[in-house]
């Protein structure tokens, strides 16, 4: 599945170059996008709330049933996570909070469980968190167990050294996942270039794939998502 990615800064639409809010491209509006892929029926999208991460006024917004919307960027509280459930959000993407908050996290597990999304965003495969401004001495293969022990199974694999890069995906950029494809499903985002970049890696690897500056540059066509 290939699923398209709103990254939401000041109701627009931008792409971050390797996660810095300084280094953005803009590319329209938010409800421009919204309306137009409600109305080819893609059946999942992927929304990144940048304002909550960078910025300390927080985003809200609410969305129709005609997709299946996945939210992550600064969801760190509880009942943030119910507010979104109540506007029609189905799925909750998590990253920083898993390692600042464990606390607020098992709470949230406690009632979101079976709607949440880990992301782990990598810098030479340690963890990155604070919106990839700080680097852990967590590797990507521990805390893979941590999840693992929750039964957390479904992983968005962000290579941040490719983010917004168009550089194109490497089966070498993720082959060490190889050995977990069947204990967990995953999602790589950062780095996708077209579709003919993918097609051999589709055949040997069951992902999901994010995809957000080659859909607005158009060297991903459309007709290729979910």
């Amino acid at each position: 599945m290939i699923i398209p990615s709103l990254d939401l800064f000041k109701n627009k639409i931008v792409r971050l170059l390797k996660g810095n809010i300084n280094l953005f491209s803009y590319y329209g509006y938010f409800k421009e996008y919204i309306n137009f892929y409600n109305s080819i029926k893609i059946k999942k999208i992927h929304i990144v709330l940048l304002d909550n991460i960078f910025s300390i006024k927080k985003y809200y917004l609410t969305v129709n049933n005609k997709s299946i919307y996945q939210i992550g960027g600064g969801l760190k509280k509880l009942n943030l996570i119910k507010l979104f459930f109540k506007k029609k959000f189905k799925k909750f993407v998590l990253s920083s909070i898993i390692f600042k908050n464990k606390n607020e996290f098992k709470k949230i597990l406690s009632f979101f469980k079976k709607k949440i999304i880990i992301s782990l965003d990598c810098f030479n495969n340690f963890i990155t968190i604070n919106g990839w401004k700080t680097i852990t001495n967590i590797s990507f293969n521990k805390i893979f167990l941590y999840l693992f022990d929750l039964n957390l199974k479904y992983i968005i694999y962000t290579n941040i050294e490719k983010d917004g890069t168009l550089l194109g995906l490497n089966e070498k950029d993720f082959i060490f996942l190889n050995n977990k494809i069947y204990l967990c499903k995953f999602c790589i985002s950062g780095g996708l270039n077209n579709f003919q970049n993918l097609k051999n890696i589709i055949k040997k690897y069951n992902f999901d794939y994010i995809v957000g500056i080659s859909l607005y540059k158009f060297s991903m066509k459309i007709k290729y998502l979910c």
